[in-house]
C-alpha cells in the first residue's frame, strides 16, 4: 500500500519527461543543463548527485535483509510546464478555459502535492501500528487559495438598489496588499491541542531475535585464588525468539550453551550447561483483548480513510478557489474592456465637442469639462488594468509549483475563454433538501465523524490501563551439563553430582499468576477521566461542525438569491442609463441639452456597465460557493478524487 501511493510521483516523472521529449526537449542530464529551484533543491539529499540520478535507499542492499533498509522516497518535482501549454500560448497569451485552469491547479499546486503525501503518511503509520507502535498521527490542515483582488466593487452589492442614481464604485488602489495573496489555512481537527494519553502497553507484533555470542577470561589476583579456582575461559553462546500477539500474549523462546573450557578444575573436558527456555506471559485484566491491543492499527486504518477525505477537502478548497480566482479575472478583463469603451467614448465627444467649439457652436468651457471626463476615464483604466495584472499574478502562482518563475507563466498574460453567464432560473432544490445533501457529501464532516470513533477507541485503551495488572505467566526450561565437573543439582541439594564419566539433565516448570495493584491509581483514573472528557468536546464539536454546515447552506442559497437579484437591477440600471444617454444625445441635437448632461450620463453609463460585470461575477461565486456548501465541488467540475490521488485528473 505504501509503494502504491507513493508512486505517483514517479508516475509524474515519467509524464513530464516524456512530455518534454515529444516537446523536443531535453530532460536535464548534468549540472550544465536546467537545474531545479532552489527551493525544490532543498529537498535533495545533501550529497550532490545528478539530475537523472535516483535517490538510493539507506541501509543494505541484500534482498533478505529488506527490512534494514530505508525505503525510498522520490524527490519533489520541478513541475515545468512550457512543454505542456507550448500549444496554448500564441503571441504571448496563454488561453486556458475554467476546465484547464482547475486541473492545471490539481496537478501542480503545492497545497495538493503536500496533501498527496498524507495519503503515504498514513499508510506508514498502518504499517507501523501493525508491528506494534503507536500511530504519529495525521495532519488536518487544508489550505485556501488566496483571495486575490475579488473583481470590480459595485456600489448596488452593497447599498439598496432603489437609488437609481449609480455612484462611483470603489476599487482597490494597493496593488500589493499581503491580505490578497495570503493563504489562509483551515485546521480540520476536532479534538484540540490536547492528545490523548497513550493507555495500556500494546505488544510489539514483529519478532525480534535477539542474541549474544561472548568470551570471558578470569584470571585470579592472588596465588590463594589461582590454586583454588585456576584459570578460566568462558563462551556465553545465547539465542531467543520474542513475539507479541494480539490477545496480550507474549512468547519468548531461547536457547542457551554456555560453557567454561581450559578450567583449572576441568582435567578433561569443557564443562557446558545447555539451556531450553519458553517463557509465557498473558495479562488477564490490563493489556487483555484484542480490541485493545489491535486499537492503534483500528485508528491508523480509520486514518487512512481521513486522509483520503482531507485530501478530497483540500481539493474543493483548491478548485473552489481556483474557479473564484479566474471569475473574477474574467471579470475584471471585462472591465477593462468596459474602462476602454468609455474611455473611447469619451474621446470621441471630445473630438465632437471640440469640432464645435471650432464653428462656434459650442463654449470653449465645455470643452474643459469634457477633458476632465477624458482624464477620469484613463485614471478608472489604468486602474482596472492593474487589478487584472495583480489578479494574474495570483492565479499564476497557484497553477505551478514554481509560481511565476515557470517558463510557462514568465513571459505570457492568461487569456480567460470562458465568460460568465447567468442562466434564466437557478433551479434550487428545497432548503431541508439541499441541507440533507451537505451532510451526506461533505468530506470535512465524514472525516470529523471518523475523529470521533477514533477517539472513543483511543479510550478503551485509557480505561483498561485503570484495571490491575494480573498476569498469567507460564516457565518452561531445559537444563543440561555435559564433562568433567561437579555442580549442584538444580534444587541446591547439598549432595554434588560427579559428572566424571557422563551428563545430568534437570527439567522445570513453573505457571503461576503475576499481580501487580496500585494503591490508589490516580495516575491512569485521571487519565481515563480526561480521555473521556475530550471525547465527549469532540461530540459537541461534531454537532457543532453540523450546525455551521447547515447555517452555510442557507446562507449559501440566500446569496444565490440576492445575487440574482442584485444582477437583475444592474441590467436594468444599464438598460435605463443606456436610454437617458440617448435621450440626452438626441436632445443636445435640437439644442434641448446642454453638453454638462451629456458629460454626466457618460459616467454613469460607465459606471453602470461595471456595476453590472461585478453582479454578473458575484452571481457566479455565489453559485461556487453553494456548491462548496453541498459538497458537490468536484463532481460538478468533473474531477475525480482517484484521478486526482494519482495525479492523472
Amino acid at each position: 500500500m505504501l509503494a502504491l501511493n507513493l508512486s505517483w510521483c514517479q508516475e509524474i516523472r515519467n509524464q513530464q519527461i516524456t512530455s518534454q521529449q515529444a516537446s523536443g526537449q531535453q530532460t536535464p542530464s548534468s549540472p550544465d543543463q536546467k537545474q531545479e529551484s532552489p527551493a525544490l533543491q532543498h529537498t535533495e539529499t545533501t550529497t550532490a548527485k545528478p539530475k537523472n540520478e535516483s535517490p538510493q535507499p539507506a541501509g543494505f542492499n541484500i534482498p533478505l535483509l529488506g527490512a534494514y533498509k530505508a525505503r525510498s522516497v522520490p524527490n519533489l518535482l520541478p513541475g515545468d510546464l512550457s512543454g505542456k501549454l507550448a500549444s496554448q500560448s500564441h503571441d504571448g497569451k496563454l488561453s486556458l478555459s475554467l476546465q484547464d485552469t482547475i486541473i492545471l491547479a490539481v496537478q501542480n499546486n503545492l497545497d495538493a502535492d503536500i496533501r498527496r503525501y498524507d495519503l503515504a503518511i498514513a499508510d506508514t503509520d498502518l504499517e507501523r501500528t501493525k508491528g506494534g507502535g503507536i500511530s504519529r498521527g495525521l495532519s488536518f490542515v487544508v489550505a485556501q487559495t488566496p483571495a486575490g483582488v475579488g473583481g470590480p466593487i459595485s456600489p448596488l452589492l452593497n447599498i439598496a438598489t432603489a437609488n437609481s442614481t449609480p455612484t462611483a464604485p470603489t476599487v482597490t488602489t494597493t496593488l500589493f496588499d499581503v491580505n490578497q495573496i495570503t493563504e489562509p489555512q483551515t485546521n480540520l481537527s476536532i479534538q484540540g491541542s490536547t492528545p490523548f494519553s497513550n493507555g495500556s502497553p500494546t505488544p510489539v507484533y514483529d519478532p525480534s531475535f535477539v542474541g549474544q555470542l561472548a568470551w570471558v577470561h578470569r584470571q585470579p589476583d592472588s596465588l590463594a585464588s589461582a590454586i583454588t579456582l585456576g584459570t578460566s575461559n568462558s563462551t556465553f553462546t545465547n539465542l531467543s525468539l520474542v513475539q507479541g500477539f494480539s490477545t496480550g500474549l507474549s512468547v519468548q523462546a531461547g536457547v542457551s550453551n554456555n560453557a567454561d573450557v581450559n578450567s583449572g578444575n576441568s582435567f578433561a573436558d569443557p564443562f557446558h550447561r545447555p539451556n531450553l527456555v519458553l517463557a509465557v506471559t498473558q495479562p488477564l485484566l490490563r493489556g487483555f483483548g484484542v480490541g485493545v491491543n489491535r486499537r492503534f492499527i483500528r485508528v491508523a486504518q480509520n486514518n487512512q480513510k481521513i486522509s483520503r477525505l482531507v485530501f478530497r477537502q483540500q481539493l474543493v478548497e483548491l478548485v473552489f478557489g481556483i474557479s473564484r480566482l479566474y471569475y473574477d479575472l474574467v471579470s475584471l478583463n471585462e472591465d477593462v474592456k468596459v474602462k476602454q469603451d468609455a474611455l473611447n467614448a469619451a474621446k470621441k465627444l471630445l473630438e465632437d465637442d471640440t469640432a464645435q467649439v471650432e464653428v462656434g457652436t459650442l463654449a470653449p468651457l465645455e470643452l474643459t469639462r469634457v477633458k476632465a471626463l477624458v482624464a477620469a476615464a484613463e485614471v478608472d483604466l489604468i486602474r482596472s488594468q492593474g487589478l487584472f495584472e495583480q489578479q494574474e499574478i495570483t492565479l499564476k502562482n497557484q497553477l505551478s509549483r514554481r509560481g511565476t518563475a515557470d517558463s510557462a507563466f514568465k513571459a505570457v498574460h492568461i487569456l480567460p475563454t470562458d465568460l460568465i453567464t447567468v442562466p434564466e432560473n437557478d433551479n434550487l432544490a428545497a432548503l431541508d433538501d439541499l441541507i440533507a445533501q451537505a451532510l451526506a457529501n461533505r468530506a470535512d464532516l465524514a472525516q470529523a465523524e471518523i475523529q470521533v470513533t477514533n477517539g472513543q477507541i483511543t479510550l478503551e485503551g485509557s480505561r483498561n490501563q485503570v484495571l490491575p495488572e494480573i498476569d498469567l505467566i507460564a516457565n518452561a526450561q531445559s537444563r543440561g551439563n555435559f564433562g568433567q565437573s561437579t555442580v549442584n543439582s538444580i534444587s541446591q541439594s547439598a549432595s554434588p553430582i560427579n559428572l566424571a564419566s557422563g551428563a545430568a539433565t534437570s527439567k522445570l516448570f513453573e505457571a503461576g499468576i503475576q499481580v501487580n495493584l496500585p494503591i490508589r491509581n490516580r495516575i491512569a483514573q485521571a487519565d481515563a477521566t480526561r480521555d473521556t472528557l475530550q471525547v465527549r468536546q469532540m461530540q459537541a464539536r461534531l454537532q457543532q461542525l453540523k450546525n455551521q454546515i447547515q447555517e452555510e447552506v442557507e446562507n449559501a442559497r440566500r446569496a444565490v438569491e440576492i445575487a440574482r437579484a442584485a444582477y437583475s437591477a444592474s441590467v436594468q440600471s444599464r438598460t435605463y442609463q443606456e436610454q437617458l444617454l440617448q435621450g440626452e444625445r438626441e436632445k443636445f441635437t435640437v439644442g434641448a441639452s446642454a453638453n454638462f448632461f451629456i458629460v454626466q450620463d457618460e459616467s454613469l453609463l460607465a459606471q453602470a456597465r461595471s456595476a453590472e460585470v461585478a453582479a454578473r461575477s458575484a452571481y457566479i461565486k455565489a453559485r461556487s460557493a453553494l456548491d462548496r456548501a453541498l459538497g458537490s465541488v468536484l463532481e460538478n467540475n468533473h474531477i475525480d478524487l482517484d484521478d486526482a490521488i494519482r495525479n492523472q485528473p
